[in-house]
């Protein structure tokens, strides 16, 4: 019998009976290839999802603007109950979509669970979507706010010492992309990535893309679909940048990388985790083994969705535990 929790990347003998629904649900819909971004946009908005994770009790949330090299950008900041009065760390959140899709919204309560369940502060950010802005301009909003965050965060109660990255499926590529350049530019890091099925292969070569290309939410043609809008060639592919496994990962931050046993990603997730240890990156592996991609986002739904995030809350309070503060709080 399977373990519906590993190390490996591997499916479960079942597929879990909710994620299932959640699934064909996803499957009676008009499929993404029939769809203009703006289109479905629309229907994502208007279905809305009843499975999202329950909402929970903060001391804040606040939406603010932050000036990018493309003009401003909308962050969400989430801030935990907390007796502490002084700089808090913080987890600058990046949510998926396929970098076409995606809105504050709708990780509203993702992020207000991880900022309850890690004590942190989260800043959830409106990066620009394609097909309107391409990898390169993407990857640059992504990069505008950390650099702004690690510059001013003060000005939002941020301990600039203590900010991890993460995100999930395309927001998990940026995080990514996001650690390449602060390396590239030679720019101070994030202290850890959170990293949920990410995208780490833009060529689509790996088993898993075939094995699950129908029938468990994430689709072989949805994937395609995405890539079209999102990358500016068919050469971009290849770029480290896009394609992160193809990149040189030292230097990078500690990382825990969360997959999905039927998602047409977990090869890829697996892949850069094992990467990562290569280049002697400290890196934990988990695998849902009876879950599909996206399964956090229906933790309402789905109890290994509230699993996983009580696993990411418990891992990113050990890691700010362990991080040198820039100022000692106040109580």
């Amino acid at each position: 019998m399977s373990k519906l929790i590993s190390s490996i990347a591997e499916r479960a003998e079942q597929l879990d009976p909710m994620a299932a629904k959640v699934a064909r649900a996803s499957a009676r819909q008009k499929p993404l290839s029939d769809c203009s971004p703006q289109e479905a946009r629309a229907i994502r908005e208007e279905l809305g999802n009843p499975f999202a994770p329950e909402a929970c009790e903060l001391k804040r949330i606040s939406d603010h603007s932050v000036p990018s090299s493309a003009g401003f950008l909308q962050i969400r900041r989430y801030e935990p109950l907390s007796d502490t009065d002084g700089l808090q760390p913080a987890l600058l959140y990046f949510h998926g979509g396929g970098h076409v899709l995606g809105t504050l919204d709708g990780y509203d309560t993702v992020c207000q669970q991880l900022a309850s369940l890690g004590n942190c502060l989260v800043l959830s950010v409106e990066y620009r979507l394609a097909p309107e802005t391409k990898s390169a301009g993407i990857y640059q909003d992504g990069f505008d706010v950390y650099q702004w965050l690690r510059n001013n965060g003060e000005d939002l109660g941020v301990d600039t010492q203590k900010i991890a990255i993460g995100g999930d499926s395309a927001g998990g590529n940026l995080a990514i992309a996001i650690t390449l350049n602060c390396k590239q530019e030679k720019f101070p890091q994030p202290i850890f990535q959170l990293l949920i099925y990410p995208g780490t292969d833009y060529r689509m070569d790996f088993p898993s893309i075939d094995e699950f290309a129908e029938g468990y939410f994430l689709t072989k043609a949805n994937k395609q679909w995405f890539r079209s809008h999102f990358l500016e060639s068919e050469q971009r592919a290849s770029d480290p940048m896009v394609s992160s496994l193809l990149a040189d990962l030292s230097g990078l931050p500690p990382a825990l990388v969360i997959t999905a046993g039927f998602d047409p990603l977990r090869d890829e997730g697996q892949a850069f985790a094992k990467r990562l240890k290569e280049y002697a990156v400290k890196v934990e592996h988990v695998c849902y083994t009876d879950m599909i991609h996206a399964f956090v986002s229906f933790a309402g739904g789905i109890p290994a969705g509230m699993t996983a995030l009580e696993q990411m809350g418990q891992e990113l309070r050990r890691v700010f535990s362990l991080a040198p503060s820039k100022h000692c709080n106040r109580r």
